[in-house]
């Protein structure tokens, strides 16, 4: 896993209005899929106001490759209207996370969650969420982020 700082808790995400993607692709080919998103946005004539933020819900592996089910959020100026492709939601709000400062890979954002998970549970947190991956700076497969956690707010 790439190089990573200590976990912080109590932290928070949120943002209003943005455009929701969610798509299977291949592990190596995440990164470019995000700057694609992040490149694309303005056809539809709207504006990312934020991070990109990316989930993954679901890793397949196969025998020559392996494809990650992902859910691509935007952060974008206004509200739109909802279609086949791509979703408006009008909140996003994840409060009470762990966070993770992550710098390495996309491809390798199911192991920075699957760390940032353990560390939940090793804390005897109750994991709410998926891992969240906020994007703050990206380049081809190499991401630095900020990985979020939703943890129950009640756990001792």
């Amino acid at each position: 896993m790439g190089e990573q700082m200590n976990v912080i808790e109590n932290q928070h995400l949120w943002f209003d209005t943005a455009l929701s993607y969610r798509t299977r692709v291949e592990k190596n080919s995440l990164g470019d899929m995000i700057m694609y998103i992040c490149d694309n946005v303005p056809v539809l004539d709207l504006e990312i106001t934020d991070s990109v933020v990316v989930s993954v819900y679901e890793e397949i592996t196969e025998p020559k490759q392996t494809i990650l089910g992902v859910e691509i959020i935007v952060p974008v100026d206004r509200p739109f209207e909802s279609n086949c492709h791509y979703v408006f939601k009008p909140h996003f709000k994840l409060e009470n996370a762990v966070m993770l400062n992550y710098r390495g890979k996309a491809s390798d954002f199911s192991e920075a969650g699957r760390h940032l998970c353990e560390y939940a549970l090793n804390k005897h947190y109750s994991p709410l969420t998926n891992v969240y991956f906020s994007i703050k700076q990206i380049d081809g497969n190499e991401v630095v982020a900020n990985a979020y956690l939703g943890v129950d707010g009640n756990s001792l």
